[in-house]
């Protein structure tokens, strides 16, 4: 007699069932780390109408996040000691609170400064071409590969921001090139963030990393309030306000804590990789958004741009 053999046990099934239900939670938490991210566009803009002050943004921002990075980085810190683990080298932590410096501080004041000159919209298809550019940059700084691939992606992706500024420089006029501007340098130096960061986070640990990162760049920006301020003899206590309190908690909690430790919860259940391509959600969040709440335009121009840059970040993607 032959015995009957199951073609999944049990125990196989149900282990296959807990492993899909881990990439499901990790590919809802890389949705809503993309989704939340897509938040500060419109947030910064909701608060830049309000008359808040783009520094005053930054400054609550960063200031209410800082606490909750200083208990991650201090307990981290003391795990390490007890561990026996070895003290970073100081010249790591330097080029950690450098880059976020780079990052949270002068990436952060050019982007913000220049959504008060166009729609959120297109300020996030702008920063959303920022891997079409590290891929420049690392073929340009250290000598990586550039493909076909990527001179296709970066020339798509950046049709479909010209087709957007045409159609907003029109019917906004010409400070919208100098709003472009400014959000393409921050997206340009976001890409030597990404490009530099990455031999340091290897050093430091993602944690780590954004612990230094995040209290480096609230020291810089409180010092630029604080000279600011002096030069033209207005009090600190001038940026306190209802509004400035709320878009501030707005953006640290909604847009800067909650998504940053669910995106590492991402990357941790389903890898890097698959945790960016879940990014692409962010321009298509912005522009529902910017539409539902702000009551920006949106036409066949900002649809078919919209389009274009997906078509050639998704090159750049498929590529890594």
């Amino acid at each position: 007699m032959t015995r009957p053999t199951a073609l999944t046990s049990p125990s196989s099934a149900d282990a296959h069932q807990a492993e899909a239900r881990h990439q499901r939670i990790g590919f809802g938490f890389a949705l809503g780390a993309a989704a939340l991210f897509s938040l500060t566009g419109g947030v910064v803009k909701l608060g830049l109408d309000a008359g808040v002050g783009v520094e005053t943004l930054m400054l609550w921002r960063m200031g209410l996040a800082l606490p909750v990075y200083l208990a991650v980085g201090g307990r981290l810190w003391v795990g390490r000691r007890r561990a026996g683990g070895e003290p970073t080298p100081r010249r790591v932590l330097l080029a950690a609170a450098g880059l976020g410096v780079l990052s949270y501080y002068v990436c952060s004041w050019l982007d913000f400064t220049g959504l008060r000159f166009i729609t959120a919209q297109l300020e996030r298809m702008i920063l959303f071409t920022y891997p079409a550019l590290t891929a420049v940059l690392a073929w340009l700084l250290t000598g990586q590969r550039f493909t076909r691939r990527h001179a296709a992606a970066l020339g798509v992706a950046y049709a479909g921001v010209l087709l957007v500024f045409g159609s907003e420089r029109q019917a906004f006029g010409p400070g919208v090139a100098w709003g472009v501007g400014l959000v393409f340098a921050a997206a340009l130096l976001f890409a030597l963030y990404v490009i530099y960061a990455k031999p340091v986070i290897g050093r430091m640990g993602p944690a780590g990393f954004t612990c230094v990162a995040m209290t480096a760049a609230t020291v810089a920006i409180v010092t630029h309030q604080a000279v600011r301020r002096h030069a033209v003899g207005e009090p600190l206590a001038s940026a306190v306000s209802v509004e400035a309190v709320v878009a501030g908690a707005v953006l640290a909690v909604g847009c800067t804590v909650l998504p940053s430790f669910m995106l590492s919860a991402a990357i941790g259940r389903i890898g890097p990789q698959r945790a960016s391509a879940a990014g692409n959600v962010g321009p298509v969040v912005t522009t529902v958004l910017a539409v539902w709440l702000l009551g920006e335009p949106f036409g066949v121009a900002q649809a078919a741009g919209l389009a274009l840059i997906l078509v050639g970040v998704g090159l750049v993607a498929k590529r890594g």
